[in-house]
């Protein structure tokens, strides 16, 4: 049922609207609000002391309070914002949830603010740029994301297995896997079902290859193509193949991944995020665990791919009294002391793009592994050598139904014919709308 403006306004408890916003903290500072959406442990006391006590022993005219809202946060923000209230930073889960948000007035425009504070010089413009909308910036991009191969390489040496640089490649170990009663790839989507785009963001890039899903993502070509039907089906024959192994449904993302780190599973097909699985021992230096690009899946291109992904953007709220404290809050993000201790104690979560990554930047994470693939995907981003990820590039109507709708195809209650052209139909209805997000050129 569709719930109009009063009803969906009243579903909000009034704490998350009235009073969400308070001028004054008790030490006389203006207090500038902000919402976050999930968390773990390690990074609610990340935000809380490398953002908010950082931020606030910085300087003295404002005092930032952030709240921590878990998964209702997208729920949350678009009903306060609807009513005109709700926090001074608007983050959104990217570019794809940003421009509903961005097309509706509910956030400024930051031309102005990025011309007199140079944020258009210092963020990598292939990230900055998939905030824009109508020639206007919405938003500052918080982080940078990829799709990486995770892998034990203890247990690769053990076996005399090659780092796989191609498909067949890929499915020699995972048949050599499976033979040994090891899963291929610890994947699994019991908390987040997500998961089922990350990996669908390998497929159709690694298959189908960047330039050509440039082609469907600005309308040149139907997603209906022979390369994203080859990309489909090859998701479907490893799914039925067993190489996510038997628990996909029901293993949350972490517990797969942890199946790597103790030798039950060969690879991940996982985030950047994933870095931050600091209990899982990624970070620890004697890990048995190693990362590369997802190499080639198809004849598209050879080698490896990082796909260009952006996991939150920041925006400041149209109402919002305390621009001014907003903006300090943006300018502190981009400090070198920021970037260091957030990354160190929050991996793959904040890696603010910066086009300037200096090696001071990187400098006291003390996350090798990291820091190297930190470095490699700004190269890439740079020098536009990319693909693109779901979560950044797709509108939101035709990204739900990507997920959902895929496990449909590999449970074989849909065939790839019908999956493709119903997402080719929703893509097209969501450019006409104007609702596909900006698309960034890149380089052969």
């Amino acid at each position: 049922m569709r719930l109009s403006r009063r009803q969906l306004v009243a579903a909000v408890p009034a704490a998350a609207l009235a009073g969400a916003r308070p001028a004054r903290a008790q030490d006389g500072r203006t207090v500038i609000t902000y919402w976050y959406g999930a968390a773990n442990a390690a990074g609610q006391a990340a935000l809380q002391h490398d953002l908010v006590e950082a931020f606030n022993a910085s300087q003295s005219q404002w005092r930032l309070v952030m709240e921590v809202k878990g998964g209702a946060i997208n729920n949350l923000l678009r009903v306060a914002l609807l009513a005109g209230n709700g926090p001074d930073i608007v983050q959104t889960n990217g570019p794809s949830y940003l421009t509903p948000i961005a097309t509706a007035g509910q956030v400024l425009a930051l031309d102005d603010l990025a011309q007199k504070y140079g944020w258009k010089d210092a963020f990598l413009p292939a990230l900055l740029n998939t905030d824009v909308f109508g020639g206007k910036l919405y938003a500052l991009p918080r982080d940078y994301e990829s799709m990486h191969l995770f892998y034990n390489k203890a247990m690769f040496a053990e076996n005399g297995w090659k780092l796989p640089t191609n498909r067949a490649e890929m499915e020699a170990v995972a048949e050599a896997a499976l033979a040994k009663g090891i899963v291929p790839f610890g994947n699994g989507n019991a908390d987040w079902k997500g998961v089922n785009e990350w990996l669908l963001t390998v497929f159709i890039n690694n298959v189908a290859g960047p330039d050509t899903v440039r082609r469907a993502l600005t309308g040149e070509l139907p997603w209906t193509a022979a390369p994203f039907v080859e990309a489909i089906d090859l998701s479907k024959s490893w799914y039925q193949k067993g190489y996510f192994g038997k628990n996909y449904f029901s293993l949350a993302g972490e517990q797969a991944f942890m199946q790597a780190v103790n030798g039950k599973a060969a690879m991940v097909m996982s985030g950047s995020w994933a870095f931050g699985y600091i209990g899982a021992g990624m970070n620890k230096p004697d890990t048995v665990m190693d990362v590369v690009p997802v190499p080639t899946l198809g004849s598209a291109f050879t080698g490896g791919l990082y796909q260009l992904g952006c996991g939150a953007t920041m925006s400041i709220a149209r109402n919002s009294p305390n621009v001014e404290g907003v903006v300090a809050m943006f300018n502190f993000i981009q400090t070198e002391g920021f970037y260091q201790a957030m990354n160190r104690d929050w991996p793959g979560k904040w890696t603010i793009p910066v086009k300037n990554l200096s090696p001071a930047m990187l400098k006291g994470i003390g996350y090798p592994l990291f820091e190297k693939a930190i470095a490699d995907m700004h190269d890439a981003f740079e020098s536009g050598k990319y693909g693109f990820t779901t979560w950044t590039f797709w509108p939101g109507a035709t990204e739900t139904y990507l997920i959902d709708g895929i496990e449909q195809v590999w449970l074989n209650r849909a065939t790839t014919a019908d999956y493709l052209t119903k997402m080719n139909s929703m893509f097209q209805q969501e450019m006409k709308e104007g609702k596909v997000p900006p698309i960034p050129p890149r380089t052969a």
